[in-house]
């Protein structure tokens, strides 16, 4: 996989490889890569569950859910 960064983003993710932060920028990369698809489930499962609060609310007053 070939990946594209901005040269500023680069020399931050060199920054944190030569303080010991991350082995590599492959490990630094892997590690980006894991949080963007945790909060991205996180995001999708909270816009969910208030979803689901929001209709059972609904449907306890009464009122239409569209």
């Amino acid at each position: 996989m070939s990946v594209s960064l901005p040269s500023g983003l680069i020399k931050e993710i060199d920054h944190l490889v030569d303080e010991k932060i991350f082995g590599s920028r492959s490990e630094a990369l892997r590690y980006g890569a894991r949080l963007a698809v945790l909060f991205h489930q996180r995001t999708h499962a909270r816009a969910e569950e208030y979803a689901y609060r929001d209709t059972v609310e609904r449907l306890k007053r009464g009122k239409d859910v569209s």
